[in-house]
């Protein structure tokens, strides 16, 4: 074979021409310079163009900004993945940042395909796809466990004092709770605009009061999952600061915890009865007791000194009042106590359900007892009796000649009238009551044709700027003053001058009122020097503290003739609520707050501070170098 054969291209539409002979050989080496003129890379490439030739100019600049492109596409993905998590108005833009990103990553990945599998089959591209599976299963494996953990989680309480840790007797109930509980919380924020620091004392012990509710609603959220709190600010929300209590000043709905039964609709108030809310559990459990209908608190009516009945159906029976109470989800029984009998006292059982009324033995603690105009006297032991429930004490069941302390201090309602008798009266006056032996007459405001019916619209409220706090949650319990309460033949309470007990008026005559001692006579005297009638405003309803007591001047105003006229009754259940909202079902030891210092000299604080910032790195130095020397 000629050499001019080897060079002959495979292609035979690349080989060249043979020179002719003869008569062709002239016209041949005329055309022969022509064609050596043209570049042979150029006519190689004109004769190898395909179909798409017309896109390699646009795949030689996605060559030439592949990195940018791909910076483009990663940050579309994360864009884009980040609208869709989090912004679900951006929704739609977000799959299409995702798209765009895929698009283009994908579309340098294509045309960089050789480069990117041999960056993947390449040892380096085979460790790093390693990493990648063993990052991606490392997340895997996280994510189920916090998935197993979190809905098999345990907490453990390391305080000293177990201050974190809720009572067994409240994790049962929580365990067991019949229906979903929900506690809403409402706390201003004082601080809202303000510099933290410029806050005063006062501010600054409520801020501590909120973080322990709210504590003690996370760890009982936390035990159940039927129970759920929110924390409201009755400044932010008003609508439902007003679901629960109306029209009232944020004043009075700040500090308050209402729990509410879902399923019943059945809600009760927690009001702490301490400043440093160490009874607050011990209040919530209660809460939780009635608006779930688990528990109830129980009121007594003491019997056997001619006082008035509740199962009496008559127009001066209290039957009406009981079925009010009943409604009030309240255990109404009666307290008989046999005049003779000189072992007597007030119920104080230690269990937390209420005992079935047709036990006799089994009778429920006391939450507040009623004495309901009595007609007989009472005798010294029975007035022993109420005294110790009064101030919290009680004979020890083990050794009656010794006085223990009650659980709670006891609470009491006591409807009187003018011919109380003096053993009543004696029994009140120690308590800091005085109960006058007339009726009052108001001349303003007395029923027309029934001059020694009261009609009392005056209250202790909001309207006067020194009106009690205690006596708004009787007399404004949701924002709105009561009605005109009838009083027929009322008698006038004070407060004994030497007593230091303070007296809380809860509602007035007018400035025309008198004192009469003869019902027959209806008209006042006032022109007869000393021997004229007493003018002036009395009240025949006031609330003694410290102790928890009530006390009317008139008992008809709650008797069945009188129970639908007027707000009397309201009256009546709200001086109960008041005085049973402190009252719990349940004893939690208090949880107290063991403050521990760490003390240090200069070298020892010296010590923890280097320790802390050289030795801890420099550990970690020396164990990277280990590394590095093992491995190098």
């Amino acid at each position: 074979m000629s050499q001019g054969s080897v060079d002959q291209p495979g292609d035979w539409r690349r080989r060249r021409r043979s020179p002719r002979t003869g008569s062709d050989s002239g016209a041949a080496g005329q055309d022969a310079p022509a064609s050596s003129e043209v570049p042979e890379d150029e006519r190689e490439d004109q004769l190898s163009r395909t179909a798409f030739s017309f896109l390699e100019p646009g795949i030689d600049v996605i060559k030439s900004f592949g990195a940018p492109i791909v910076f483009a596409g990663v940050l579309g993905l994360v864009s884009g993945i980040s609208m869709v998590s989090f912004v679900g108005s951006l929704r739609p833009y977000g799959i299409a940042n995702i798209i765009i990103g895929l698009v283009l990553i994908g579309l340098v990945a294509l045309i960089f395909f050789s480069s990117v599998l041999a960056a993947f089959f390449s040892r380096t591209g085979k460790y790093g796809a390693n990493t990648v599976i063993m990052l991606v299963a490392f997340t895997g494996i996280m994510a189920v466990v916090n998935f197993i953990s979190f809905e098999n989680h345990s907490r453990m309480d390391i305080t000293a004092t177990n201050q974190f840790s809720l009572a067994n007797r409240t994790k049962d109930l929580l365990k067991d709770l019949p229906e979903p509980v929900l506690a809403t919380a409402f706390y201003k924020n004082n601080l809202r605009g303000q510099n933290p620091s410029s806050a005063d004392d006062s501010d600054l012990l409520k801020i501590g009061r909120q973080a322990k509710v709210q504590e003690t609603l996370e760890e009982f959220a936390a035990r159940s999952s039927k129970f759920t709190f929110e924390m409201v600010d009755p400044d932010l929300k008003p609508v439902i600061a007003k679901n629960y209590f109306g029209t009232s000043s944020t004043s009075f709905v700040e500090e308050s915890v209402v729990v509410e039964g879902r399923d019943s609709g059945q809600i009760d108030v927690v009001q702490p009865t301490n400043t440093a809310y160490s009874e607050f559990e011990q209040d919530l459990v209660t809460s939780i007791l009635v608006a779930t209908g688990r528990d109830k608190k129980t009121v007594y009516f003491l019997a056997g000194h001619g006082e008035r009945g509740i199962s009496s159906t008559q127009g001066d029976g209290y039957s009406a009042l009981r079925r009010g109470l009943e409604l009030e989800n309240y255990d109404v029984r009666v307290l008989e106590w046999d005049p003779a009998d000189e072992d007597v006292a007030v119920p104080a059982g230690p269990g937390l359900e209420n005992c079935s009324p047709e036990a006799e033995t089994c009778l429920p603690e006391a939450a507040l007892v009623v004495v309901a105009r009595p007609s007989g006297e009472l005798p010294q032991a029975h007035s022993d009796a109420l005294n110790l429930y009064l101030l919290g004490r009680m004979k020890d069941p083990d050794d009656p000649s010794t006085l223990v302390s009650r659980r709670e201090s006891g609470r009491m309602i006591f409807l009187a009238e003018a011919d109380t008798k003096d053993s009543f009266r004696e029994f009140l006056s120690p308590l800091g009551v005085r109960v006058d032996s007339r009726h009052i007459r108001d001349v303003e405001r007395s029923v027309p044709g029934d001059p020694f019916t009261l009609r009392l619209s005056t209250f202790n409220t909001t309207d006067d700027e020194n009106a009690d706090p205690d006596a708004q949650r009787i007399i404004k319990p949701k924002g709105e003053v009561l009605d005109t309460v009838f009083m027929p033949g009322a008698t006038a309470l004070g407060l004994l001058s030497s007593d230091p007990r303070v007296s809380v008026p809860l509602a007035f005559t007018s400035n025309n009122g008198f004192l009469i001692d003869d019902v027959t006579r209806t008209e006042p005297i006032t022109d007869a020097g000393d021997q004229s009638d007493p003018k002036g405003v009395f009240s025949p309803a006031v609330l003694i503290r410290p102790i928890n007591l009530v006390v009317f001047g008139d008992s008809d105003f709650v008797a069945n003739a009188y129970y639908a006229a007027g707000s009397g009754a309201d009256l009546f259940l709200n001086s109960a609520n008041y005085l049973m909202g402190d009252f719990s079902l349940v004893s939690i030891r208090d949880k107290g707050f063991a403050f521990r210092e760490f003390n240090l000299d200069r070298n020892e604080r010296k010590f923890v501070e280097w320790s802390s910032w050289v030795m801890l790195p420099g550990l970690l130095g020396l164990m990277a170098a280990l590394v590095w020397w093992v491995r190098r």
